[in-house]
């Protein structure tokens, strides 16, 4: 009886975990799920931080072409007439809607006046500082293709067509024309607390890309018969070379465009450093993304048309 006692309580001694046992396997399985805890944490912040990164630059990237597109495409119109007085460009029908010749280039150093809300909207020049603001207009195509911006505005409504006066040359190309007229300036909505890129086109004002923290514009103005010899000059002064300002921003060849975005989210780890649209290094020390857009945009139709 008693070696039976005996082997069994050898077995149950022998069958089972010490505490010492117990205690390191805890700590193991413990330590296990902690690392793949981490791992899991680190992975998704990782993918939350390169889809911010992904979504800002997207943004970013498609605000620029859609200005570029419509820069370059500035005082574009189909010649009517090659005979025109002396020194004078050929006429066109880029026009307005009593026939005179439309203007294709028009910047504020800081913004417009009243570009948003409710009441009367006033784009002339505001005198309070603010982010840059320009107006782009150009003959546009008589179809309407949004997916190439053919006969439509900055934000794809399709332009309306205006009538030709019947003793202008371009009559003799097609009794109406559309043009484009879209305006590019930074507000912030109603309600809102971010600043938005909006283009105000053929109807009401659309925002194109939130969080913008500045867009400055510069102005390559051509030398007196030479498109190929010009100074960067900012709206301002642009609009000083002289009276004339239809005169002034005829003068513009290039566009320097820097739009300054910020992430939508607290995700960087570490201060994200980066060069501002003023040229200063900057520590963005709210762990928010920022990105640095810059373009210079050639005005094929004003270099083409230089003397």
């Amino acid at each position: 009886m008693l070696n039976i006692a005996s082997r069994r309580r050898q077995a149950c001694v022998h069958g089972g975990l010490s505490m010492v046992e117990l205690l390191a396997a805890l700590a193991i399985a413990s330590g296990l799920l902690l690392l793949s805890t981490t791992l899991y944490l680190g992975g998704k912040a990782s993918f939350r931080l390169n889809e911010d990164k992904r979504r800002l630059y997207q943004d970013g990237n498609y605000a620029m072409i859609l200005m570029e597109r419509d820069l370059r495409q500035a005082w574009f119109g189909n010649v009517a007439s090659a005979v025109s007085p002396a020194g004078t460009a050929p006429i066109t029908d880029f026009i307005l809607d009593d026939g005179s010749p439309a203007q294709g280039l028009r910047g504020c150093e800081h913004g417009f006046v009243k570009p948003l809300g409710p009441g009367t909207k006033d784009f002339s020049c505001s005198p309070e500082a603010g982010m840059a603001a320009f107006e782009v207009s150009y003959r546009s195509d008589d179809y309407s293709d949004p997916s190439s911006g053919a006969g439509v505005d900055c934000n794809g409504a399709r332009l309306a067509a205006i009538a030709v006066p019947p003793d202008h040359p371009a009559y003799m190309l097609g009794p109406h024309v559309t043009i484009a007229r879209n305006l590019y300036f930074v507000a912030t909505r109603v309600g809102g607390s971010a600043n938005s890129l909006y283009c105000q086109g053929n109807g009401s004002a659309q925002p194109v890309v939130n969080n913008v923290e500045d867009l400055q514009l510069t102005f390559g103005v051509a030398a007196a018969g030479d498109a190929t010899r010009h100074q960067f000059l900012n709206a301002t002064q642009v609009a000083a070379l002289s009276d004339d300002q239809r005169q002034n921003w005829e003068r513009v060849v290039r566009v320097g465009l820097c739009l300054q975005l910020r992430g939508e989210n607290n995700l960087a780890i570490d201060p994200q450093r980066y060069v501002d649209c003023a040229g200063s290094a900057r520590v963005a020390s709210d762990r928010r993304l920022r990105a640095v857009f810059k373009r210079v945009v050639t005005l094929r139709n004003r270099a083409a048309a230089m003397p």
